[in-house]
Parts: C-alpha cells; structure tokens; sequence
C-alpha cells in the first residue's frame, strides 16, 4: 500500500492507494459528540492545519444489540447460531470497541481527480436506529470502486440512546434534541456534496442505499426537508418507513432518565455519566422487560427533522417523486421474525392452523393462508408458510402501497427486485441480510453463504448485484450484468427482478399472496420486540 494524500474543505486527509482504489477510512465529518455536545445536533468539524491519518475506522458508536436477542435463550438457538455462522464477516451488532467519536465517514475511489464526476453511492449501515457501524468486511467499498466505477462512501452515526432520546419536552439547549442520528445522516450528506469532488465523485449524482434499519434510514431521508437536493436515487434493501409519534418516544425517555434519577434539576448530569454507564442502563430496564416492551429509543415521527411519510400520497411525497428509487428484499427476509420469535421454526402440518389462529387469524382465513401458499411455495414446510405470509405483508406489500401512491404521477422510475440467492441453511435460505456482500459484490469475503457447489453461482451473483446497484447511481437504470433488461414495477405489469444465478424478470410475483394480505389487512404477527415493529 502506498500513502496518499487527498483535500477536503477540513484540511488534508492522508489515506493509502492499493491495487486501483484510493481508501479513506474514518473521515470525521463532525465534531465529537461529547461532553456540552452530547445530545446536540451535529456540528461541522474543526479545520486542521496537519494532514489527519485516515487509514483506520472509527470506533462503532456504543450500543446495544437488539434486546430480544440478547435474550439467551434466543441469542443460544440453534437457528440464530446457524444466522450468525452465515454472516460471518457482517456487522457485530452491541459489541466490540465503542466510542462517543463515532461521527466518522469512509470513501473507496478509483480516481481522486476532481472532475471527473464518477457516481456516488452512500451506504447506511442496518441495524435498526439501534445498533450497527459501518465497518466489516460485507460493506467494504473497495470492489464497488475497482470493478464498477464509483465512489464509495459509509458512515457511522450516533445510536440509541446517544441518538435518539428525546430531551426536548426540557426547552433551552435541549429544544432540539432528538433524531440526531438523522441529524448526522444530513451532515454526511452535506459533507460529501461539498467535498467529494476532490474524491472523483460527483456531488449532483449520489444515491443514497442501506438494507434493514439502513433502509429505513433511507425512507426517512425521502421525508426529511434537511436531506433534500443532497441526493437524487435511493435503494431500500429490506426496510420500510418507520417514525411513530413522539408521546411513545418520551415515554423511553421518562423511563430511562427515572431509572438514573435524573430531573430537570440535574439534567447536566447527562454530559458526564460514562457512555458505557449509560448502556448498563438501558440493558438493567430491558432485563426486567417484556419482548414487545422493550426500552429502544425509537425515531419519531417529529415533524422538524421528519416531517413526511414519503410513501402516503399525502403531503411531502413529492420529495421523493423525481428520486429514481429500487425497493428490494430477500425472499425468505421475514425468517428474521422467527429467528426472534424461534418457536415458529417448530410449527408443524399439525401445530400450523393453531399456530395462525394464536397470530389473531379466523379459522376460515387460516384455511385460506394455508391454502394459498401452499399453491404459491413449492413442497413448502409449515414453517414456510409462515414466513411468506410474514414476508408478503411486511415487504410485498410495502412494494405495492408505494406502486400505488405513485403509480399514474409521472415521476421517476421505480424498480423491484427481490434476492434469491439460497444460504447453506435449508430452513432460513435466503434469508434477511445475506443480500447485503452481494450488493457489494463481496460474496468472496462472505463464505458463510455458499458452499463448494455453489461457490460458482455465488461469485456470478455477487458480479450481477454490483454491477446493477452502479449502473443505477451512473444511470438510473439498473440492469446489471448476466441480468434481462429490467423494467419498472407499475400496476399493470408490477415487474420484479428475481436476482439469483440466473436473473428472472417476472410480472405480478405472489399475485394470490399480495390479494391474501390486501384483504387481511392489520398486523397480526411477531415482530422483532421493538416499538413500531422495527
């Protein structure tokens, strides 16, 4: 590797150049949140007048994991163990080294000439508003840059508590203290229009992506005034709006600031409780909880830094109506659910009718499912019609309210997709999460998903993922390599792209699916035990 130097509207940065690709690793793009600036908005960061190493990441912002998983009984099942031995090289969610200096981006670039005006993709990190960080081997930008020819960037926020408690019912300082995560996500997006030209990049053609939380994040910037006109396509990979209202926020809040024995009288004692204090906290309230109840610090739908649903139809869509956006998930994604709720893998032919009535299902609508998929799914498991019914009312139908809202409108483009390459796990196969190496082309440093024989077709997939993500941040068209031409998903031919080893383009995918969960509208199902079903 050989040292590099590049400019930014900060000072210097110095990164390394290796086989084609400028690496830039833990940029700060803010100051450290810390001290008077915990719980503030972001603020830009110092100008330095030496050149600032950035060849390593930023530590992960102290967090939890998911509550229900770090339940043992849960984090110990045989089914999470498998999930986790298959991701091997993703995100290590509520552990590892943590800091409160965590505002920090990445950029991987084949060419630091300014002007050459290469697309831009900035990536969100899943994990919820919970938990999560920009640094593991999946996410790494480093074949995004060398065989597609962008540049890539990722970056790390403040989580949970540190960035989503609500102090704003205490006025002064605090007025405007919650959703800083989103706050932070508006500062990457501010610094990378003003500087990545001096990475190659071109600040008018960023498209923002993420997959799980990270594509919630996505849909929140679709209704965030302050990320308007920093970015023009977006990518959502397994996730979906989700803000609720700011009274369910501040009930964490209350909750957890009793369980410190703070009040407005000694509020500043917020600013020098150790970070990791704090965590101890939040997991001391969550052992005592119920799934379904836990203390998460949830985004709210607060109507300064998020003001609109973009997928309502209602006021504030048309901030995402010129945004060519591609809605993708995998085609077992909801086996997330019962990773969490593991007694659904134990369903069997006798157990699945009760089971459906136990989820708040008729006997005739039970009938009805059951009949269903087991037409839709071939030589499907009970288990498997649990998860479909799951993964159609969470995310096929997610993919048909927003056809809806926009379809007849004009407007840009809006794609389809749906990822299903099978994991080595016969039960969960392509399950939520394992599209995220792929999006990178990185299945190379993923070997948990593939096995010997299927190596082949992993590698070719992972070359058809890659290059579909870049061809839309150059063009808006996503049609990528060893891939049909793929066309947009409206409701007369509601097109999806079935991404595997061979790609399928396929019109009105789980048609008796999506019409079964129309009729049965209403959640009826386990979710991951965080507020608003996240």
């Amino acid at each position: 590797m050989t040292d590099v130097l590049a400019y930014t509207n900060y000072g210097k940065v110095r990164g390394v150049y290796f086989d084609g690709v400028y690496r830039f690793l833990g940029i700060r793009y803010a100051k450290p949140p810390v001290g008077p600036l915990r719980f503030m908005p972001p603020e830009p960061p110092e100008v330095s007048d030496v050149v600032v190493d950035a060849k390593e990441y930023a530590l992960k912002c102290w967090q939890t994991d998911t509550p229900r998983i770090e339940v043992p009984e849960v984090a110990n099942s045989k089914w999470n163990v498998s999930n986790q031995k298959i991701v091997t090289g993703n995100m290590e969610m509520g552990k590892g080294p943590m800091s409160e200096d965590c505002l920090a981006l990445n950029i991987w670039t084949p060419d630091l000439t300014e002007g050459m005006d290469l697309p831009v993709m900035v990536w969100c990190h899943g994990g919820g508003n919970l938990a999560g960080t920009a640094e593991c081997p999946h996410q790494d930008g480093f074949n995004m840059a060398k065989k597609n020819g962008v540049v890539m960037v990722s970056f790390s926020h403040r989580l949970s508590l540190f960035g989503y408690m609500d102090l704003t019912g205490f006025g002064g300082k605090y007025a405007h203290s919650r959703n800083l995560g989103n706050l932070d996500m508006v500062a990457v997006l501010q610094w990378v229009h003003d500087n990545i030209r001096y990475f190659g990049g071109d600040p008018n053609n960023v498209t923002i992506f993420g997959e799980s939380g990270g594509g919630g994040k996505v849909c929140q910037l679709l209704g965030m005034p302050g990320a308007k006109g920093l970015f023009h396509k977006a990518i959502v990979q397994s996730g979906g709006f989700q803000a609720i209202d700011p009274s369910e926020g501040r009930k964490d809040t209350d909750a957890f600031l009793a369980h410190l024995g703070i009040t407005k009288d000694n509020l500043d004692r917020l600013e020098t409780i150790p970070p990791q204090d704090l965590i101890k906290a939040m997991r001391e309230i969550n052992a005592a909880r119920a799934n379904g109840n836990y203390l998460n610090f949830p985004t709210t739908f607060d109507g300064e830094v998020i003001q609109y649903d973009p997928f309502d139809g209602g006021v504030g869509s048309e901030y995402c109506r010129d945004i060519p956006l591609i809605i993708c998930y995998t085609r077992e994604d909801m086996a997330l659910l019962a990773l969490f709720n593991p007694e659904i893998f134990d369903i069997t032919w006798e157990t699945l009718p009760a089971s459906l009535r136990g989820f708040g299902y008729t006997e005739a609508e039970t009938e009805e499912i059951i009949s269903v998929y087991r037409e839709i799914l071939p030589t499907p498991t009970a288990p498997d019609i649990v998860i479909a019914l799951m993964n159609d009312t969470r995310q096929l139908k997610f993919v048909e309210d927003v056809s809806r809202t926009k379809d007849g409108k004009g407007g840009a483009p809006f794609y389809n997709c749906i990822f299903a390459f099978d994991s080595p796990d016969p039960v969960q196969k392509a399950f939520h999460g394992t599209d995220v190496p792929f999006f990178f082309d990185n299945a190379y440093l993923a070997p948990g998903m593939y096995t010997a024989k299927t190596k082949a077709a992993a590698f070719k997939t992972s070359d058809t993922c890659g290059s579909a993500w870049a061809n839309f941040a150059r063009t808006g068209d996503p049609t990528g390599r060893h891939m049909p031409k793929w066309l947009p998903y409206e409701q007369k031919n509601r097109y999806t792209m079935l991404i595997s080893e061979e790609c399928r383009l396929v019109s009105n995918y789980r048609a008796k699916g999506r019409e079964l969960v129309y009729r049965m509208q209403g959640s009826r199902l386990p979710n991951l035990g965080r507020k608003g079903g996240e």
